[in-house]
């Protein structure tokens, strides 16, 4: 054999073997909530997921979808990960290491000149909420909006700060860095005046959430590749990236 033909034929080899340990993984993603889940392919947690599992031979495929939906399917093992699951899910299932946290508030208009010092001062306004809010903020969140006729929830999450914003509900409660994007998205289309300011109350300690795979050895591969993501700085270089972008310029 020729050096050529070796050379052509070790090319093919090597292409070969690299495709045949690459493994695609459909991974669920809470849908459209930036600046993590953006539906185009980026994001905070899909940049960090995908990252963390390259490393390891696999692909990721994403499925974009609410709490409840996403839950579900991973429950009946029709995905082979998802991003949105608390430890305390009560699921069976492969938890990995925590993926992120979602700095929760309660945000109200400057103007309402509300004094919300405490869960129990959300008695009784009207308040808007993302989904499943009753069951991860906390047992007295729960409680206080279990008999509010006036509660809601709602997974779209723009219309959360709009229906805020333009004084439809008294108190929105929801991630900081969402309510964030979605007033510069509204600004910018000409929907809400920046002149419109909000009160933002630190009521809720940070969400965390995991990652969950069926498989206990995609979940290794996985923790090993966020902690090394941690110890090289490009976890949190992540986060600069997107809120630099989103955020920073905009102000």
């Amino acid at each position: 054999m020729s050096r050529l033909c070796r050379t052509l034929f070790l090319v093919c080899l090597t292409l070969s073997w690299g495709q045949a340990i690459s493994r695609e993984l459909k991974i669920v993603f809470f849908q459209y909530t930036p600046p993590y889940v953006f539906e185009n392919g980026g994001g905070i947690v899909v940049d960090i997921v995908r990252a963390a599992l390259e490393p390891a031979g696999y692909q990721i495929s994403p499925v974009y979808l609410p709490i409840g939906r996403g839950s579900d399917l991973f429950a009946k093992k029709r995905v082979d990960g998802t991003t949105i699951i608390r430890e305390d899910s009560r699921l069976v299932t492969n938890y990995s290491d925590d993926l992120m946290q979602y700095p929760n508030r309660a945000f109200a208009l400057k103007t309402a000149k509300l004094s919300i010092k405490s869960v129990a001062d959300l008695k009784d306004r009207s308040i808007v909420a993302f989904q499943d809010a009753h069951k991860y903020l906390g047992d007295e969140f729960a409680r206080v909006v279990s008999s509010d006729r006036h509660y809601q929830e709602i997974s779209n999450q723009e219309k959360q700060v709009l229906l805020l914003l333009q004084g439809q509900v008294e108190v929105a409660v929801m991630d900081e860095n969402i309510f964030r994007f979605y007033r510069e998205k509204l600004i910018a289309e000409g929907k809400i005046e920046r002149s419109v300011e909000v009160d933002i109350f630190p009521l809720f300690p940070p969400t965390p959430f995991k990652a969950a795979f069926i498989d206990p050895k995609v979940r290794d591969d996985f923790n090993r590749g966020l902690a090394t993501l941690r110890r090289d700085g490009r976890y949190n270089a992540t986060y600069r990236k997107y809120i630099e972008e989103y955020f920073s310029a905009k102000r």
